[in-house]
């Protein structure tokens, strides 16, 4: 089955508060495919745009989140760690960003496909804010949150085709992992068909559209 989510358009979409963030349609990241923990990390990913640039926002229920590494394009998924893989045109490229980050905010950022042949980006200008210890107001629980800022200019460094209009549609996935956690885990939006842990899977990508532009 084919998972589809639509990112809304909001003009002030920088500027949101909090509650304006969390008024946003949640994707829920809560496949178990390899590793079934009883209890795994609640992460929620809500996505908005505007003129510039796609917004995401991940917000993960993980009271001690795991953070070793410090320095970009370092292994991020060893750790506490939220990703977003996305195809910009995928009816004319197969190529892929992988956005994976650590409850730092550190960063390993790759294009290409497959899985073997990627190459890193590094110094991109995207902007990331990281948050932890953060407490829930309405359950109590605590979280950490990680807000990313994807400008449409820099994508098109890599796919100079693709068109922040409404309606355009990509592919992506959201996962969540942590391969040297206490309890390590692997968690997606969309169901991965892949019978080990394997998140380069862009054939079990959802569709990602942008929606029009009658907000702000």
């Amino acid at each position: 089955m084919n998972k589809h989510h639509e990112f809304p358009y909001d003009a002030a979409a920088a500027e949101l508060s909090n509650e304006e963030w969390l008024r946003l349609p949640p994707v829920a990241v809560n496949n178990r495919q390899w590793l079934l923990l009883d209890r795994p990390p609640e992460t929620e990913v809500r996505g908005v745009y505007d003129e510039e640039a796609l917004y995401v926002q991940f917000r993960v229920f993980e009271e001690s989140p795991v953070v070793r590494h410090k320095e970009d394009g370092a292994p991020v998924y060893e750790d506490s760690c939220v990703e977003f893989f996305v195809q910009p045109i995928p009816d004319k490229d197969s190529r892929y960003f992988n956005f994976e980050l650590n409850a730092a905010g550190t960063l390993l950022l790759e294009v290409g496909e497959p899985r073997e042949n990627r190459q890193k980006i590094a110094d991109a200008p995207i902007g990331i804010r990281a948050e932890v210890g953060l407490r829930d107001p309405a359950s109590g629980r605590i979280y950490w949150k990680l807000d990313l800022r994807i400008p449409f200019a820099f994508i098109r460094r890599s796919f100079p085709d693709f068109r922040a209009v409404p309606g355009a549609a990509m592919r992506g996935n959201f996962y969540k992992c942590g391969d040297r956690t206490p309890a390590p885990h692997y968690l997606s939006w969309a169901e991965v068909q892949s019978a080990v842990p394997d998140f380069h899977r862009s054939a079990s990508f959802g569709t990602l559209t942008l929606g029009d532009r009658h907000l702000g």
